[in-house]
């Protein structure tokens, strides 16, 4: 790694991670919007998702590229390091923090 790269990886997994806090916090409320509609969640349970999914992306995403980064490892290699980092990590965010449905009552 060179001395430039180590100047700029932190400035670019901020980056990053705040691109993938946008792009997930969006594509929730396109989806929690549906499920409010379709009476799966309330407002605030779709706020809360929405938010949690958020942070949830941006970590994941700037830990797939930190972690790249740091390994010094670009590329084709580099993206799926990326990809597998920030799956992984987002699996495992999702797993503590994902929004989990109500179960329903049965019907008499």
């Amino acid at each position: 790694m060179t001395a430039t790269s180590r100047v700029l990886l932190p400035a670019v997994v901020s980056a990053s991670g705040t691109v993938g806090a946008v792009v997930g916090g969006a594509v929730a409320a396109a989806k929690d919007i549906k499920r409010v509609q379709n009476g799966e969640m309330t407002k605030g349970e779709a706020v809360a998702d929405v938010g949690k999914e958020a942070v949830g992306t941006g970590l994941s995403t700037a830990a797939g590229v930190a972690v790249t980064g740091a390994l010094g490892i670009g590329g084709l290699l580099g993206i799926v390091g990326i990809v597998g980092v920030a799956v992984g990590t987002k699996y495992l965010w999702n797993k503590k923090f994902g929004f989990k449905p109500e179960p329903k009552a049965a019907e008499a």
